[in-house]
């Protein structure tokens, strides 16, 4: 039962829940129910191996103890732990809401009232997940209500909790398969004032381009001509994994230019045999035989060699330019090719190719060794 030495300062999410924390919200517990014995439930959370449980872990382990120390009766349990969650921090809270997600599947009504009260002081998006899973029509439909509340964390809520994919939650598969529903949602977020509520909106659509690129971009286009400047960063953000991937219909729904006149005179990379762990210099020349001014959004797409010998491309973000005519363009990039915790080099041939707008411009070769 002890406790790592820098506890009193987390570096770590899940050093946020010590004893400290857990004692804390103990207390607050305890006044609103004056049955909780918070030395017991404190003692019970604090095992040997608590303190070895990554973030997740703690979070369930808690909740689960949560279960046995609050009254039997799950509404009014739910009903203690609403009124304590304006005392409790972030962290706390989640514990909270996972409460609702491991025991409230059945009181699916309370459930999800509570939910929506428990997120204006810690998200509610990952416990949300299983009643949209269970019921997805019925949850749009409250979700498209609470696109309309006056709370910001109650929209946010809207936002992620219709996200086809979402991060660390299962898949809404109905929403994968028709995300249209969801749009209609969206649309009534698509100028919200919250930068925080305008990032979920963006990552809701990002999640559907991943299935459904041609919807994602038809509604960019449509929204953006809207001219409003909440709007047009949520298409920005919405639109990040089609412009990496180079889809050459985005870019003019920023400003780039569609289908650019550039002519080729250099791409060269500095080693055509590279040891691993080193780095090489990319570089072009670009000359402009277009009529007028040109936006570019240059990047690199490696293609790296992977265990089994296939290859894996990965797009690195270059920058902007504006190329005026007859203009020459010179670019120059350096790449290491260090190995890092997120990625391990292989030996073999690798390739680099310019892509302007979507659109490779050239490509070199080269040959990785140990």
């Amino acid at each position: 039962m002890t406790e790592p030495a820098d506890a009193s300062a987390p570096q770590l999410w899940k050093d946020a829940l010590n004893r400290d924390s857990v004692s804390a919200m103990a207390e607050v517990i305890a006044r609103i129910d004056g049955k909780f014995d918070a030395r017991s439930f404190v003692d019970a959370v604090l095992t040997d191996d608590f303190f070895g449980k990554e973030l997740k872990a703690r979070i369930e382990h808690i909740a689960r103890l949560l279960q046995q120390f609050l009254p039997r009766k799950y509404s009014r349990a739910v009903k203690i732990l609403t009124l304590a969650a304006p005392h409790l921090g972030g962290w706390q809270n989640w514990i909270l809401t996972d409460y609702v997600r491991q025991f409230g599947l059945t009181h699916f009504d309370i459930s999800v009232a509570a939910l929506k009260e428990l997120t204006q002081y810690g998200s509610s998006e990952f416990a949300i997940r299983p009643f949209v899973v269970m019921q997805p029509d019925r949850m749009l439909e409250i979700m498209t209500e609470w696109a309309c509340d006056d709370n910001e964390h109650v929209r946010r809520l809207a936002a992620e909790g219709s996200r086809p994919r979402g991060v660390w939650v299962e898949h809404v598969e109905k929403f994968k398969r028709n995300p249209r529903p969801v749009l209609k949602l969206l649309e009534k977020l698509k100028a919200d004032p919250s930068k925080y509520v305008r990032k979920a909106v963006a990552n809701n659509l990002n999640d559907i381009s991943k299935d459904h690129p041609d919807l994602v971009i038809k509604t960019a286009l449509r929204w953006i001509k809207s001219k409003n400047q909440y709007t047009g960063w949520i298409v920005k953000h919405a639109c990040r994994t089609l412009i990496k991937q180079g889809d050459a219909r985005v870019f003019p729904l920023f400003g780039f230019t569609a289908s650019p006149q550039l002519d080729m005179s250099l791409l060269q990379i500095s080693k055509r045999k590279i040891k691993i762990g080193t780095a090489a210099v990319i570089s072009a020349a670009l000359n402009s035989p277009a009529k007028s001014h040109q936006k570019l959004a240059i990047d690199y797409k490696l293609h790296y060699v992977k265990a089994n010998g296939g290859q894996s491309p990965k797009v690195f973000k270059g920058t902007e330019k504006i190329i005026a005519p007859g203009a020459v363009l010179r670019l120059s990039t350096r790449l290491s090719f260090a190995d890092r915790t997120t990625r391990t080099h292989h030996p073999g041939r690798h390739a680099l190719e310019l892509v302007i707008n979507g659109i490779v411009f050239g490509r070199v070769d080269f040959e990785l060794f140990r």
